[in-house]
């Protein structure tokens, strides 16, 4: 229903404390899995991360991937859609925050920011560089709270 009506859609799921699986979600425009439930979805625990992304995103038929790696940080799997040989576009940003407080929140925070941008027409490179600063402000404080719009315009220096 909400293809119909041509609303976003973006995907995750938690893994840590409960079996998820990501691969779950079809057709959609972002998928943000952590490598381990990318890893669970594919039973896949050997593949390069790049291999992996481009499993997920064929298995799923998700339009972008952002893979989330902990403290090393993100990679950006995007479906290509100019016609080349190459389906995909694959990038990578380093984690932002190198002395985290908290890690709660940090995913919802990517997530949500990253799914604002692409809303409101921003790039996939965009949308990973946005949420990569929410989720390093998020880690930056104790216990998961809003981001306020200042915080991320201060951050990105907006």
């Amino acid at each position: 229903m909400a293809k119909n009506h041509q609303i976003y859609i973006v995907a995750d799921s938690q893994s840590s404390s409960q079996i998820g699986d990501v691969s779950r979600y079809k057709d959609i425009s972002l998928l943000t899995p952590t490598e381990r439930e990318a890893r669970i979805a594919l039973y896949d625990h050997n593949s390069g991360l790049v291999v992996l992304a481009e499993k997920l995103r064929q298995k799923s038929n998700v339009k972008n991937i952002l893979l989330k790696l902990g403290e090393e940080g993100v990679l950006i799997h995007a479906g290509n859609n100019k016609s080349s040989e190459e389906p995909f576009l694959t990038d990578r940003i380093s984690a932002l925050n190198n002395s985290p407080k908290d890690v709660s929140g940090a995913g919802d925070s990517m997530l949500i920011t990253s799914a604002m941008i692409l809303c409101i027409g921003g790039s996939i490179w965009d949308a990973a560089l946005f949420g990569s600063v929410a989720a390093a402000l998020q880690i930056g404080r104790l216990g998961n709270k809003p981001l306020k719009l200042q915080e991320l315009q201060v951050a990105v220096k907006i």
